[in-house]
């Protein structure tokens, strides 16, 4: 695959968050919805963790791709909104956080969620992170047909591919991911499923990430994330954030959206119509 980035940038970068809130906890374990406690953790990414978050990024100069159970938007319309008004992109996370197991039910929930970000941002989701990293054999064509360009889902490389149908490369771009630079590794703590025991602190976490980016920017590569703004939208963790941010930008990195790099990615390997975003999309 051709990787070239363009000048004067070693390497990309995408900035993206998970935007679960109350349905993390929703959909991990049904007692949830007779504790009003765990719920109110998941607010506190709309409530504080957004606005602290999308300060420092204009603050930085930088655009992140916030994946969004629909949910999450139709209960919280004016965040979602403020989000895209700022400059970033809204992207497919389901509409309560799931994945259905049939092609015809997955399709239904797709347009839903697609309607509803439609209806508050203007525009349809160009890119798909599949909840809790389950996808089923009709995803490809699926989003192939719903007219998506990238998935942020596969963990068996750091390098972006394009994806193929029948052996024959489609325009949607793969976007890997991987826990290493995955916020919850860090900074989430629970006893009650989903269970995690141990933190570390701000420092710590991007010290991890900045060693990581050096290894890729020897290879040229590509480093995606998976933050989630009720975790990483704590002081703390934002303020070690823009660290990491500000040292990617100092050592030439491109630090774009999901989208942005989807788009770049498909004209280089064969698919120029895909240079600029259509009406309605991102």
């Amino acid at each position: 695959m051709n990787m070239n980035w363009p000048e004067p940038y070693r390497m990309a970068l995408s900035l993206s968050f998970d935007i679960d809130a109350e349905t993390l906890w929703l959909t991990r374990n049904p007692i949830n919805y007779h504790h009003p406690v765990h719920v109110s953790r998941g607010r506190y990414s709309v409530k504080q963790g957004i606005p602290r978050i999308l300060r420092m990024l204009e603050q930085e100069g930088v655009h992140a791709t916030f994946f969004t159970p629909a949910w999450t938007a139709e209960h919280h319309p004016d965040v979602i909104k403020c989000i895209a008004d700022c400059g970033h992109e809204i992207s497919y996370h389901g509409y309560l956080h799931e994945v259905c197991d049939t092609c015809e039910e997955e399709d239904a929930l797709m347009k839903k969620a697609e309607d509803i970000i439609r209806g508050i941002t203007g525009r349809r989701p160009m890119g798909q992170r599949s909840p809790d990293g389950i996808l089923h054999d009709f995803h490809l064509g699926l989003w192939q047909k719903r007219g998506y360009i990238y998935s942020s889902n596969w963990r068996n490389t750091d390098r972006p591919f394009i994806h193929t149908i029948h052996g024959k490369p489609v325009p949607i771009v793969e976007l890997p991911k991987d826990s290493i630079n995955d916020d919850t590794s860090y900074d989430m703590y629970t006893i009650q499923h989903p269970e995690h025991y141990y933190l570390k602190t701000g420092r710590e976490m991007v010290g991890i990430w900045e060693e990581e980016l050096d290894g890729l920017l020897e290879e040229k590569g590509y480093m995606n994330f998976v933050m989630h703004p009720q975790f990483i939208g704590h002081p703390g963790y934002v303020r070690a954030l823009r660290q990491f941010i500000r040292y990617a930008l100092d050592h030439q990195v491109w630090v774009t959206t999901d989208a942005a790099i989807a788009r770049y990615l498909l004209v280089q390997n064969g698919f120029p119509e895909y240079a600029e975003p259509g009406e309605g999309e991102w």
